[in-house]
């Protein structure tokens, strides 16, 4: 069952087929193919009607992650449509707030697995910020939401 929550992105569970697509041709997929395609927890999972893209939020407990992050952790992007990718981070953050309610967004990039030489350019490009890198050598990204 898809619920829309802004004008081009619906709420969709993470055993949603069309996703788990999406999110096997991402290189943060851990297990592809698995039927599930976002980790246990709070989350949001967010697709636009042509299954062209996802977009995963995980809430995560602060006390159990390793990174010390707190906040919306924004765990796929994947953007096969012809839209602008800082415009659906945008819709996203939208329907984040409007879900949970304002907060601290962050996310990490890996630049070995992009073809852009500004990794993160858009989230830059939706007003997101580098951090730092992480221990792994990802650009760790945020964004406080309002």
């Amino acid at each position: 069952m898809m619920l829309q929550l802004t004008d081009g992105l619906l709420k969709t569970t993470p055993f949603d087929d069309e996703c788990r697509q999406l999110a096997d041709r991402h290189y943060s997929r851990r297990t592809v193919g698995a039927r599930q395609f976002a980790y246990s927890g709070r989350k949001l999972v967010l697709r636009d009607a042509a299954s062209d893209v996802l977009f995963v939020w995980m809430f995560p407990d602060p006390a159990l992650r390793m990174d010390g992050q707190v906040g919306y952790n924004n765990a796929i992007f994947r953007n096969e449509s012809t839209r602008r990718s800082s415009d659906i981070i945008l819709e996203a953050e939208h329907a984040a707030v409007a879900w949970w309610g304002p907060n601290r967004a962050y996310t990490y990039i890996d630049p070995t697995q992009v073809r852009s030489v500004n990794p993160g350019y858009c989230f830059k490009c939706a007003g997101w910020r580098f951090v730092r890198l992480s221990a792994g050598g990802k650009h760790l990204l945020e964004k406080e939401l309002r």
